[in-house]
């Protein structure tokens, strides 16, 4: 018996192990690159208030999970618990914003909660997640589900659900939150202490209760409450908020996303606003979740920065690996960045193309409904090889416009052909290679 072992809570990956975790890995870095995020890395612990404002002082995180430390220098300190208040700080102390408008970013890691071990729970755990920080578009939503959905998918996943909700903008989730208290006053007393506190300061947050005696009232199998009259937080929406979820249902739709509505999905903090979301492999069982995200169009704000909007999800890999069984490592070759421009009146079919795309290769894809000049110059920005433009009257006809940027020539190509044209165009540069050598 060695004389030190890990610390409770954690353990070693080591040989015949740790090849499924990198099999995971480079699955994850594959389609990231293929959705052209760029990976961010952030320290392990940072300044505790950061941690407190982002996760809210009162949250159980930060109240008996955070592993909060004072060091030589006399600072307040914690082990990282989550991954998204260290993106958005450094995305505020680097200035990315002066950088371009909008930022993809995935990052992965440790986070640290103190927390009672036990399967697939540790208390140094791994994380992979990924943001869009710069806007509010709906699509922007969809694209952080349908990336969710294809990182499981990559990693042998099939028939997963996205559950979805909304919890509108702070003034909406106030009068909803004066509506579920009403609903919870019978049976008050009977929750838990941790919930009786939330019902006071916060009561969407007896929603997010993991404990045994509050889910049971919840679901209506304790304190006699019909859980088919809980106020829908749907219902007290404002008419933006409204309007923004219909548009990623809609999004969602195009592309081809499962999803259903779950009134009991929220977030309690002030910063969340709109969007939020959970993915399900029913197949698992009661503990089906896979992770989750939304929108925290307020979180920059709240950190010292200017008013950014963003949106991002985490996943639990301790989680995916306990999930999911011994699968290959097959690769998706890539070959050069594609680029998909579209015109108004085919706007809407771009994300079920750049989705296809993305199958095979790297796709980058505008988000925001600009003119196709603007769109052009962005993917000069990003040095598309080749450009994709879905023009009305091709589009009539079935084709799209593949552009060479390399040498600025221009083809159709019928749909069901589309990866063979742009396999024809790649093939030249491999030719020209080969001439070189």
């Amino acid at each position: 018996m060695a004389r030190f072992q890990a610390p409770r809570g954690t353990r070693d990956l080591i040989p015949g192990e740790i090849e499924r975790w990198q099999w995971v890995e480079a699955m994850a870095r594959d389609v990231f690159d293929r959705y052209c995020y760029d990976e961010i890395r952030t320290p392990m612990f940072e300044d505790y208030e950061l941690f407190a404002r982002s996760s809210g002082e009162a949250s159980e995180v930060v109240q008996k999970e955070m592993y909060r430390f004072t060091d030589q220098g006399d600072r307040d300190l914690a082990l990282r618990p989550e991954g998204t208040a260290g993106v958005c700080r450094a995305y505020l102390e680097h200035g990315l914003a002066s950088r371009g408008r909008i930022h993809r970013l995935w990052y992965m890691g440790p986070m640290f909660r103190y927390g009672r071990p036990q399967k697939g729970r540790y208390r140094q755990f791994w994380q992979i997640g990924a943001e869009i920080i710069g806007t509010p578009a709906p699509r922007a939503d969809a694209e952080i589900i349908a990336l969710f959905v294809d990182l499981f998918e990559a990693w042998g996943f099939e028939d997963l659900v996205v559950m979805v909700n909304s919890v509108g903008s702070p003034e909406s989730r106030q009068a909803y939150a004066e509506r579920l208290k009403a609903w919870l006053a019978p049976v008050a007393t009977l929750l838990s202490p941790e919930s009786q506190e939330r019902l006071t300061r916060n009561p969407l947050r007896v929603l997010d209760s993991k404990h045994p005696t509050d889910l049971a009232i919840l679901a209506g199998k304790q304190g006699g409450l019909d859980p088919s009259t809980m106020p829908h937080m749907l219902d007290e929406l404002d008419a933006e908020s409204r309007e923004h979820f219909e548009a990623v249902r809609s999004e969602l739709e195009s592309i081809e996303i499962n999803s259903e509505i779950d009134h009991g999905l929220v977030r309690g903090l002030d910063y969340y606003t709109r969007t939020a979301f959970e993915v399900h492999d029913r197949s698992l069982g009661a503990q089906s979740a896979l992770g989750g995200g939304g929108r925290y169009d307020r979180l920059i704000e709240e950190l010292g920065g200017p008013a950014t909007p963003g949106v991002g999800f985490s996943i639990g890999v301790d989680r995916v690996l306990l999930a999911m069984e011994s699968r290959g490592d097959t690769l998706v070759k890539k070959a050069g960045t594609i680029f998909v421009a579209s015109t108004e009146g085919t706007r809407p079919a771009a994300p079920a193309i750049v989705r296809a795309l993305r199958a095979v290769y790297a796709v980058d894809h505008d988000l925001e409904a600009r003119t196709l000049s603007a769109q052009m110059k962005s993917a000069d920005k990003v040095e598309a090889r080749v450009v994709m433009i879905l023009g009305e009257d091709e589009w009539k006809q079935g084709q799209v416009v593949l552009r060479d940027m390399k040498t600025g020539s221009q083809t159709t190509a019928n749909l069901d052909e589309m990866v063979e044209s742009i396999d024809r165009i790649l093939g030249s540069d491999r030719e020209v290679e080969s001439e070189e050598e």
